[in-house]
Parts: structure tokens; C-alpha cells; sequence
């Protein structure tokens, strides 16, 4: 009986860790009505870190190389500044707060099991 409280508690903890999340993975609630916001869709976690990854490779390969912009248009941007803003959109995207979910879930779900 004590075990089924104790398992019922942990999952109201998780409900209301989960309630609380913010960030793209987040709850719709907790975005700012106030600000511009930019969108894009993540399947899950997963999906998210390879967006990550995929964007921190390329800033790799543009510091490798000695490319350069060949549009018109973009003949006046340099290498480091694109790279700044590609690495200034990952700072903004990187899932703190899911992975923060997921270590507090982590914690309550090992203590479950230790039991």
C-alpha cells in the first residue's frame, strides 16, 4: 500500500514537472505573448539534437574551409559573422529545459525502482 502511494506521488511529480517544462519540446503556455518568436518543428529530442549537430558541423566545415559567398547579395558577409549568428541560434535552441525534465525524471524513476 505505502509503494502504491509512493507510485502515485512520483507520477503527480512528474505530471507537474511536465506541466512546467519550457522550450520548443514545452508547453504552449509558457511562451511569452509579448515577444517575436521564430518556429520550427522537432519531432522529439532526437530530432532536436541532430538539428543541433547538424547546424554545429556546418560552422565546423565553414571554419575548415576557405569558402566564400559567391551571391551577389552576400558578397559583404564574412565567414565569422554567419558563423556567429548559426552559433547564437543553437545557444537559443538547445534544449535546456527538456533535458533538465529529463534527469529530474530520471531521479524520481530510479528512486521508484530502488524500492
Amino acid at each position: 500500500m505505502k509503494h502504491k502511494k509512493k507510485k502515485l506521488k512520483t507520477l503527480k511529480d512528474i505530471q507537474k514537472l511536465r506541466k512546467n517544462l519550457t522550450g520548443l519540446l514545452g508547453n504552449k503556455r509558457s511562451i511569452d505573448p509579448k515577444g517575436n518568436h521564430v518556429y520550427f518543428e522537432v519531432r522529439d529530442n532526437n530530432h532536436l539534437l541532430i538539428q543541433i549537430r547538424s547546424l554545429l558541423e556546418v560552422c565546423v566545415f565553414a571554419l575548415d574551409g576557405d569558402g566564400m559567398m559567391l551571391a551577389p547579395k552576400n558578397n559583404n558577409a564574412s565567414k565569422e559573422d554567419s558563423i556567429t549568428q548559426v552559433l547564437e541560434l543553437v545557444l537559443c535552441i538547445l534544449p535546456d529545459s527538456q533535458m533538465h525534465y529529463m534527469d529530474k525524471l530520471d531521479e524520481m524513476l530510479t528512486k521508484l525502482e530502488n524500492r
